[in-house]
């Protein structure tokens, strides 16, 4: 069981409000550095930022020369204003954060094609290259992450693509329907972990990180 005590402890970087740990935003800069040049990276749910910047890291220092692809509803709810407020950002409930986003990222990296709008509507404008770095924030429900799954799998290389599931235990926090829908990524496993290998977990954190083997 996840000591949520831990994981509800946020941590900004470098001044971007965020809901993930350091740890795991230091993993996502050495998986960035990992890159082989096969294929995009993504993140659906990229909220201010910070977990792209932290990608976005080490993919710069790899040599990184492809889009990153951000996709975000970008629209602040009312579950975001404290987590930001407690971090020193002011946000407004209904505010276009995608600019917020955009600003704090580009610094990192400037090749930025941002997608703003539901999931997994948005996904219509990706490009269906290939996919290195797949990282699933926002989807963690159903029926959004599969039909998040199912846009982009056909576009996984085996045995290169990560899937970095941020809140793979996040139905951990809820019981009763909640606890079923949120179990949508651990489901997925369940179901179709015969193709996929973990490549990163902690003891302490939401986050799983898996590595597609084989086609499905």
């Amino acid at each position: 069981m996840i000591d949520h005590s831990q994981i509800d402890q946020y941590h900004s970087l470098d001044g971007i409000p965020a809901m993930t740990s350091p740890q795991v935003h230091a993993y996502l800069t050495q998986l960035g550095r990992s890159w082989t040049g096969q294929g995009t990276a993504m993140e659906l749910g990229c909220w201010l930022g910070a977990s792209s910047v932290a990608l976005l890291r080490g993919l710069a220092q790899a040599g990184y020369n492809m889009p990153y692809w951000a996709f975000d509803a970008w629209n602040v709810n009312k579950d975001q204003i404290p987590k930001a407020k407690a971090q020193g950002c002011h946000l407004i409930l209904g505010q276009n954060s995608e600019l917020m986003f955009l600003n704090n990222v580009r610094p990192v990296y400037s090749d930025i094609i941002s997608c703003r709008g539901s999931l997994p509507a948005t996904l219509t404008k990706y490009d269906n290259q290939p996919i290195e770095f797949c990282i699933f924030d926002a989807p963690k429900a159903e029926p959004t992450f599969t039909e998040c799954i199912k846009r982009l799998s056909p576009h996984w290389i085996p045995g290169v693509t990560v899937l970095g599931l941020l809140d793979y235990h996040f139905y951990q926090r809820h019981k009763g329907a909640k606890r079923i829908k949120f179990r949508a990524p651990v489901d997925y496993m369940e179901k179709y972990g015969r193709h996929f290998e973990v490549e990163k977990k902690w003891d302490n954190e939401c986050a799983v990180f898996f590595r597609y083997l084989k086609n499905f």
